[in-house]
């Protein structure tokens, strides 16, 4: 079943569990999974809020988001999904979902 993490600083969403439904929405939508109740339930997101400083870059920068998307081999190379999972899963962690400024590496 398809599932998606996402990682960030505690306090960088709004609406953490909003976040959850919203990206397992995007993924199930992107998947093309019947909508049925077996997929529903299955279809998960789950959103990690790490303890300041547990993120960083070489510089020290702690500005990041990371989202992992795990499916089943070959589910995002059917025509055009990629692009349409790049599209669609771009809104609820870069736009809607901070709490604060949006981070500039996402």
């Amino acid at each position: 079943m398809p599932m998606i993490d996402i990682f960030a600083t505690t306090g960088t969403f709004k609406d953490p569990h909003q976040l959850a439904i919203d990206a397992a929405t995007i993924v199930k939508t992107v998947e093309q999974v019947p909508d049925i109740p077996m997929f529903r339930k299955n279809t998960a997101a789950f959103v990690h809020e790490l303890s300041l400083g547990a993120i960083a870059n070489v510089d020290g920068d702690s500005d990041y988001v990371r989202v992992q998307v795990l499916t089943n081999t070959g589910a995002l190379d059917r025509g055009n999904s990629w692009f349409r999972w790049r599209q669609d899963a771009q809104w609820p962690v870069a736009t809607k979902s901070f709490q604060h400024q949006e981070a500039t590496n996402v």
